[in-house]
């Protein structure tokens, strides 16, 4: 029997192991090299993956057309893959079971180990028996709570259950996690990235628009000449 893909799924609770998910994305290529598949492209992919799967488009104030299939197409680029896979997606964490399943069903096929960051004073017993249950094998838990949750030592961390050293992936040059900004809350982080995304998409429509009207106006004077 083939030997089952290893997919290695952080989630965290609010402001702990929040590099993570940029830590990846940033060092996709170098992470390749070491024998692990990065399939999010971007940190804004990885956040608008957790929407779709915990159905809150509209409390984020996007349309569902707008998530929908986010989950989708990170799994996809996951299975075209050969090696090991680290996907962080933090706002799960607080998932139902039933949201936990429909993200994992999504992964069926592959052995799924949830990576749980959290501070000491975050109390985890319920959640880490929701993700222990839908992993069903106690092993592929792994609670990460350091007493001095610095970036350096989470992202070392994680780096340690995951199967890769990180003194060559340093976070220098690693965009800060919005919430490691002067923001009150997480929920006021994320919406901070929802506000870039949309600002993105916008000018993304505005571009799409110009381009449009340019060929437009070309042809007219095509026309004419």
């Amino acid at each position: 029997m083939a030997k089952k893909r290893k997919v290695f799924l952080h989630v965290g609770m609010p402001g702990a192991g929040d590099i993570i998910e940029v830590a990846l994305v940033h060092h996709r290529d170098a992470l390749f090299e070491l024998g692990i598949d990065v399939p999010a492209r971007s940190a804004e992919e990885t956040f608008l993956s957790a929407v779709d799967v915990l159905r809150e488009h509209k409390a984020w104030g996007f349309a569902r057309k707008e998530v929908e299939g986010q989950w989708a197409d990170v799994c996809r680029r996951a299975w075209m893959g050969k090696q090991t896979v680290a996907v962080s997606l933090p706002l799960v964490a607080t998932a139902s079971r039933p949201e936990i399943d429909l993200l994992l069903d999504t992964l069926a096929g592959m052995q799924v180990h949830v990576v749980l960051t959290a501070s000491p004073d975050d109390d985890i017993d319920d959640i880490a028996a929701r993700w222990g249950a839908a992993v069903r094998k106690p092993e592929r838990l792994h609670v990460i709570r350091l007493d001095e949750p610095s970036p350096k030592k989470v992202w070392k961390a994680f780096g340690k259950v995951a199967g890769f050293g990180t003194a060559s992936l340093g976070l220098a040059d690693v965009p800060e996690p919005v919430g490691a900004r002067p923001l009150s809350s997480l929920d006021e982080a994320r919406r901070e990235i929802e506000r870039l995304a949309r600002r993105n998409r916008s000018l993304e429509r505005w571009r799409h628009e110009s381009d449009r009207k340019r060929k437009k106006l070309k042809r007219r004077l095509s026309s004419v000449a």
